[in-house]
């Protein structure tokens, strides 16, 4: 990095840098349109990486749609077991040798989530 030897030097709190090569688009046929700034903000503007949420490894596979399918029984607040399937994973978080995930059942809302060890 650079040091400044003269002047005054400011940074915005929110600033990012994005670096894109130029070779690794096979998709920037349908961005023709937009400047390399409106690209960045664009992909990124979600929070997440546009781009790398449509690629073949992040489709699923056979065994995460059978995953998917799979009946969970979970503990009610009152106490009886409700059957239920994945509708979509929330998130994620490590626990010490493995991961967790908060899962949204299918026929229910994002409030009903609850948390899923890896089985």
């Amino acid at each position: 990095e650079t040091e400044a030897t003269e002047g005054t030097v400011w940074k915005h709190p929110n600033l990012r840098i994005a670096y894109v090569a130029q070779h690794a688009f096979h998709h920037i046929e349908q961005h023709l349109d937009k400047t390399p700034n409106e690209y960045i903000q664009w992909r990124y503007a979600v929070g997440e990486d546009r781009e790398a949420l449509v690629k073949a490894t992040r489709q699923d596979t056979a065994e995460d749609k059978a995953a998917k399918e799979k009946v969970h029984q979970i503990k009610a607040e009152d106490g009886t077991l409700q059957k239920l399937k994945v509708d979509k994973l929330l998130g994620r978080r490590k626990l010490k040798k493995d991961y967790e995930y908060e899962v949204q059942w299918l026929g229910k809302g994002p409030e009903a989530a609850t948390w899923l060890t890896r089985d």
